[in-house]
């Protein structure tokens, strides 16, 4: 493997976190594993291209067998639109800002996904529409 880095950097906003490992049985051996993730399809489909295409070019450069598997594990979620509105009607009536946006943590089962603040909890545990899960 060259020493430096393979994977260059991911355009827009998309994350690679992968991690190379040598097993003590095969010390020839490199593996890649790891993430991308994307907020877009579009975006997603582009990183996982140039995560592949640097490593096909590392391996094609040292003369190295590749092997490759690509899996979807987790499929977007999206807030409840209803839930979303009416949390927002109410952040914004008790004074908080309200903003919106992706986030790179996975969505539990929760029908709305907020941001973390102690004042932002308190709210929304003594509010008789919200549960904090």
């Amino acid at each position: 493997m060259p020493p430096e880095p393979i994977l260059p950097e991911p355009r827009g906003s998309a994350l690679y976190s992968i991690l190379m490992t040598s097993p003590r049985e095969e010390p020839a051996t490199r593996r890649l594993a790891g993430q991308i993730r994307a907020f877009t399809p579009a975006e997603l489909a582009s990183a996982l291209e140039t995560a592949l295409r640097a490593v096909t070019s590392a391996a094609a450069l040292t003369e190295a067998l590749l092997e490759v598997g690509v899996v979807r594990s987790h499929a977007p979620r999206v807030a409840s639109p209803r839930a979303l509105q009416e949390l927002a009607r109410d952040l914004w009536a008790a004074g908080f800002r309200v903003r919106f946006g992706p986030s790179w943590a996975p969505a539990t089962q929760a029908d709305v996904c907020v941001g973390k603040g102690d004042d932002l909890r308190e709210f929304l545990m003594i509010h008789p529409s919200w549960s904090v899960a």
